[in-house]
């Protein structure tokens, strides 16, 4: 599916472009959000960070979240949303997100991940699924708001460099007929 620039009232979704490398700087380097994404360690300003941009702008289904000008264009880049190809019966994508720190707990992140949805809805999409952390009661309440219902759990699923083994929260999606 082709990624198109979607807007919402407060955020411009852009596909990745390397030109935001700047601005997601601060979030790929912070240890907690790289921790709590998945685990990796921070980045510095070197090869390996480079290298990353080119990979992520390489690839198909990866958003970039910025903050809406007054006039509606892409602002400040503040975080990330990711859809990878879902292995299901009916046309699916599992969605991934994760948004600076300094941007949490004010909407940002349930307004692109539901533009996203919607998105993903109406172009063929039947199932988006998620998953969280079991540490990360934020990013379940989240997907639960969004309408989102727990699937399952996996078990051991991640070794996580401060909370040590934990499960995955797993959640699905369906559209609505």
């Amino acid at each position: 599916m082709q990624l198109i620039t979607l807007t919402t009232p407060r955020l411009v979704l852009c596909p990745f472009s390397i030109q935001d490398a700047d601005d997601l700087f601060p979030m790929l380097s912070d240890r907690d959000t790289c921790y709590d994404d998945g685990g990796y360690e921070p980045f510095s300003r070197d090869e390996k960070y480079t290298k990353l941009m080119e990979t992520f702008a390489a690839q198909e289904g990866r958003y970039v979240i910025h903050l809406a000008n007054s006039d509606k264009t892409p602002g400040k880049a503040i975080g990330m949303i990711h859809l990878m190809d879902n292995d299901r019966a009916v046309p699916s994508y599992e969605i991934g997100y994760v948004l600076n720190k300094d941007y949490r707990c004010r909407g940002y992140a349930s307004e692109a991940v539901n533009a996203v949805i919607d998105f993903c809805f109406a172009n063929g999409i039947e199932m988006i699924t998620a998953s969280a952390g079991s540490f990360n009661q934020i990013s379940q309440q989240m997907l639960l708001k969004l309408g989102f219902e727990q699937e399952g759990i996996s078990h051991k699923a991640e070794k996580h460099p401060i909370h040590g083994i934990v499960d995955s929260i797993n959640f699905y999606l369906m559209k609505k007929e």
